[in-house]
């Protein structure tokens, strides 16, 4: 039985012991487990105002996105466009209304309420409702009430090798939105009415926000509870993790100071083929115009390691650095027989790590790099304008071949990027 796992079960059998015979929330009997989880809920909503600077991760309340892209369709309602300088409210006002752990099977159910979320920002937006076209742009607002939130965990060993939160997912319901955009239309009664339709959409509207914030939580809430489950502390050597938080705050703020936020893309040309009717068709594409936004949120994404070994005077560092909120966009030409367009593609990474280990030998000035590379992707979100009708077989093989192309692009730009960085930091330092 490994280290973990004959701790784990020292703990579990103490949790078991001290079970609260009070009824507990959601009516069930609380255990020691469920009462650090609420102490970490607690802990979370305190920090909430501050965010999370070593982890890259802002203040949640209020959230401040500086642009958030959607592209809504519903019936015969088709809309697309962005949200700007937006600012949600109200994140922290949760309520705990049920921690249940399992002791057997080692997982936890959370329910949380939200009375309300406000969020107020720019917006600016194209499409139509049926035969009359939308659009316009100026302030909007967003009201959500009665939210739902559900928390599902899974406890064991986390990737650092300590008992705590091994998977957490987050999901959100609401059942009811209000929204408003002012002067869409141009104002008048033609306002009115589809402001009228554009509110059946509002819980769309809120997903597009929640696809930016929801990642932000999850890593934050994890954080706080394995915190609160492993002593209150990093069980890790807190010097290597303080020395690599300075590392990376230097790293941010090198990325700024040195005009890579945005950083531009590289062009690039392909050729690819797609089978249609039972045809095989050849195509071009033309990629220019790039830029990527998001190294400047880069992090430590966990706990970090250093190994000294004596014999052969060497020193090994490890661990894993994130990004989060990756934005990239493109302009493209594509050709494909008679179809020829000039389009725009963006892709929304939620987060991205990239696990490295190096190998530095004290005798030696050279510094190896035995491993760096992209260890984990969040969800991706695809937007493409120009292509024309959607939902037809040709756009839906052009899209899935637009997207290939640029995400491994990106995934690939962002992987040098980064480990260009890193390797700038161990030089610097021997």
């Amino acid at each position: 039985m490994t280290g973990v796992y004959s701790a784990l079960l020292v703990f579990l059998i103490a949790a078991a012991s001290l079970q609260n015979g009070a009824a507990g929330m959601g009516g069930g009997v609380r255990n020691v487990i469920d009462d650090q989880i609420i102490q970490a809920l607690e802990n979370f909503r305190a920090k909430m105002s501050e965010g999370w600077p070593e982890m890259g991760i802002p203040p949640l309340d209020p959230l401040v996105l500086p642009q958030v892209a959607f592209n809504i369709s519903s019936g015969d309602t088709h809309v697309y466009g962005s949200m700007t300088n937006v600012t949600i409210n109200q994140l922290s006002t949760f309520t705990v209304d049920l921690v249940h752990t399992n002791l057997l099977f080692l997982t936890v159910n959370i329910a949380l309420g939200l009375p309300v979320i406000d969020t107020r920002g720019n917006y600016d937006i194209l499409g139509e409702v049926g035969i009359f076209p939308v659009f316009g742009d100026g302030p909007f607002w967003l009201d959500a009430m009665n939210l739902e939130l559900t928390v599902k965990m899974d406890l064991g060993e986390t990737e650092e090798g300590y008992f705590g939160v091994s998977t957490l997912d987050l999901d959100i319901a609401c059942n009811e939105t209000e929204i408003h955009f002012e002067n869409i239309m141009g104002g008048g009664d033609m306002a009115d009415f589809v402001n009228g339709v554009l509110s059946s959409l509002g819980p769309d509207f809120l997903q597009a926000l929640e696809d930016q914030y929801m990642p932000l939580i999850e890593e934050a809430l994890k954080h706080e509870i394995n915190l609160i489950l492993q002593g209150g502390k990093n069980t890790k050597d807190d010097s290597v993790n303080d020395y690599f938080d300075l590392v990376f705050a230097n790293m941010r703020q090198s990325v700024i100071e040195n005009g890579m936020e945005p950083l531009g893309l590289p062009e690039d040309k392909d050729n690819f083929t797609v089978e249609l009717f039972n045809t095989t068709m050849e195509g071009e594409i033309f990629i220019g115009d790039g830029w990527l936004a998001g190294l400047s949120t880069v992090h430590r994404a966990g706990n970090m390691t250093l190994l000294y070994v004596g014999e052969e005077d060497e020193v090994i560092w490890g661990g894993e650095v994130g990004l989060i909120d990756l934005q990239t966009d493109y302009r493209l030409q594509l050709l494909l027989a008679l179809f020829n367009k000039d389009m725009s593609l963006s892709l929304k990474i939620s987060y991205l790590h990239v696990s490295f280990e190096t190998d530095v030998f004290l005798h030696q000035s050279d510094i190896v790099f035995a491993n760096c590379s992209i260890a984990e992707i969040g969800p991706v979100h695809f937007h493409e304008r120009g292509s024309g009708p959607l939902d037809t077989p040709l756009y839906n093989l052009l899209a899935n071949t637009l997207i290939g192309e640029l995400h491994g692009l990106v995934v690939q730009t962002v992987q040098q990027v980064v480990c260009a960085l890193l390797e700038e930091v161990f030089a610097s330092s021997g």
